[in-house]
């Protein structure tokens, strides 16, 4: 078995200011969460962009906690874009429950357009990857 995992979250975001709970569960196979890592697929949808995170029922991250904090562009390298967790956090099939949220104010579109092509000339829908850096080091 590797020593490392990186499991992905995924989260669409639809329109300008959703706010969008998701849950997932960690691998059993790995003991700790060591980073976590935030993409969205282009960076000028960063700005403004909150993240709330629970593990086991312990706050990580209040729900206005900034993604720009937890992403970084292309010009950092791979192995240096993850945020790294001081405290020893637990994996092992722990349940992990979030919030993300988009950061772009909310835009009113003709009710005549339909949600599917109305808020594509804004970039919308598109998804946000949530990246945890799962591993056996104790």
């Amino acid at each position: 078995m590797k020593n490392h995992k990186f499991q992905q979250i995924r989260v669409t975001v639809t329109k300008p200011g959703d706010s969008i709970r998701f849950n997932a569960q960690t691998d059993k196979q790995y003991a700790r969460i060591r980073g976590i890592y935030v993409s969205i697929p282009e960076e000028r949808l960063v700005p403004g962009c909150l993240l709330g995170l629970k593990v086991n029922n312990q706050d990580i991250f209040e729900d206005v906690h900034e993604v720009k904090l937890l992403t970084s562009g292309n010009q950092v390298a791979p192995n240096q874009k993850y945020f790294f967790f001081e405290e020893l956090l637990d994996a092992a099939g722990s349940t992990v429950e979030g919030r993300f949220t988009d950061g772009q104010p909310a835009i009113s579109i003709a009710p005549s357009a339909s949600v599917e092509n109305g808020y594509s000339a804004y970039g919308y829908p598109y998804e946000v990857k949530i990246y945890l850096w799962l591993n056996n080091e104790k």
